[in-house]
């Protein structure tokens, strides 16, 4: 998964300053339209998030795009971006910020991924046990993602929940894998080679222990 953290750091100040503002509603708007149009326009997409491409160009191009019809909060946070070289990070500083956002409403956002489209009854039981589960109202987002093969795997925010077919599999590979390379860890351990040398030495012990015995012998046989 990746890491959260800068992401984390960019929604809370864009969430504490449209709050403070009061433009929570707006910023959340446009954040949303901005995603939409970065995600649906291909070209525009390539051309914000080319690591070669000038940075200058970029902050012009957003800036004739959205300048006029968006607040100065989000073009802030946009241009801040490219100055920095950050783009990439735009959809989970949006993620994050949404899910604040919802917070605040008493909501909680999460996406439910499955192998096959979920017929409504399944679905509407689903949310309703994981509502009770999580004591919070739940907005459901639903994607079909074929080559997870089965199982579901559950998204809020940054925390994962994979119950997937595929994920078993990984985990059963990486568990045979940990079993075949501790079995060559261990097979050389056993220590029959170690109780040898204390076998000799007790040999020998008991050899110097008969010696003077035989000693004794001789010297009566001289008497």
């Amino acid at each position: 998964m990746a890491n959260m953290v800068l992401p984390s750091k960019y929604a809370q100040a864009l969430y504490n300053a449209a709050f403070e503002s009061n433009n929570l509603n707006a910023v959340t708007e446009e954040l949303r339209s901005i995603k939409k149009i970065i995600d649906t326009t291909p070209k525009f997409k390539q051309v914000l998030y080319h690591p070669g491409i000038d940075k200058h160009e970029k902050t012009e191009l957003v800036t004739n795009v959205f300048g006029e019809k968006v607040t100065k909060l989000s073009l802030r946070l946009m241009l801040l971006l490219i100055e920095k070289k950050r783009e990439s990070i735009f959809n989970d500083i949006c993620d994050i910020f949404f899910g604040k956002v919802d917070e605040l409403s008493g909501l909680k956002r999460i996406t439910i991924e499955t192998a096959f489209p979920l017929e409504q009854q399944e679905k509407a039981k689903l949310i309703a046990k994981l509502e009770k589960a999580m004591d919070k109202k739940l907005t459901v987002d639903t994607k079909v993602n074929p080559e997870i093969l089965g199982g579901i795997i559950i998204r809020e925010r940054v925390k994962q929940i994979d119950a997937s077919v595929i994920q078993f599999l990984r985990s059963m590979k990486t568990n045979l894998n940990s079993v075949k390379a501790d079995g060559k860890v261990r097979a050389p351990g056993i220590k029959k080679a170690a109780k040898k040398p204390a076998a000799k030495k007790a040999v020998k012990k008991t050899a110097a222990v008969k010696k003077p015995k035989k000693a004794a012998k001789k010297k009566k046989q001289e008497l």
